[in-house]
C-alpha cells in the first residue's frame, strides 16, 4: 500500500500549495492545486516523510504541529496523512526534488509553488476534496 505524508502550511494567512499542470501533446489537460509532501519510504514514518518532502519540494525546514486529517484516497489508491506544520527556516523555491530538477512536462507535468489566500481556497481546484472541505469548514469556524 502506498502511503503519503502531506503538509498544510500557513504563511501570512496563505496556504502553501503546489500547482500542478499536466500536459498532453503540449496542451494543458489538467490543472489543480495540492498540498506539498510525498511518498513514505521504507522504514519512514508519515511525519518524517512529510518533513523530508517539504525540504525536497520547497527547500524549507518545518516542524509538524499536529495531525490534521487521515484519508484513504481511492482515486490514487493510497493512505494519506495531512499535518498542520510550521515554517522554521530556508528559502522557498530552493528545493532539489526531482519534480524541480528533472523537469519533463510531458511525463510529470509542471510543479509550481503557489500561495493561496486561506479565505479563498473554495475558488480553487484544490485536491483532495475531502481536505479542502475540512479546511473551508475549519477556516469559517476560525479553527485555523
Amino acid at each position: 500500500m502506498v502511503k503519503t505524508g502531506r503538509a498544510i502550511l500557513l504563511i501570512d494567512n496563505k496556504i502553501v500549495t503546489i500547482k500542478r499542470t499536466k500536459y498532453k501533446d503540449e496542451k494543458i489537460i489538467k490543472e489543480y492545486y495540492t498540498f506539498p509532501g510525498g511518498h513514505v519510504e521504507d522504514n519512514e514514518s508519515f511525519e518524517s516523510a512529510t518533513i523530508r518532502e517539504l525540504k525536497e519540494e520547497l527547500g524549507i525546514d518545518t516542524i509538524i504541529d499536529k495531525e490534521y486529517i487521515y484519508i484513504y484516497n481511492k482515486d490514487l489508491d493510497r493512505d494519506e496523512k495531512f499535518f498542520l506544520c510550521s515554517y522554521l527556516s530556508g528559502k522557498f523555491g530552493t528545493g532539489d526534488g526531482p519534480e524541480f530538477t528533472d523537469i519533463n512536462y510531458e511525463k510529470y507535468g509542471k510543479y509550481e509553488i503557489s500561495l493561496l489566500e486561506k479565505d479563498k481556497i473554495k475558488d480553487y481546484n484544490l485536491l483532495p476534496i475531502e481536505v479542502k472541505e475540512k479546511l473551508i469548514k475549519d477556516i469559517s469556524e476560525n479553527k485555523i
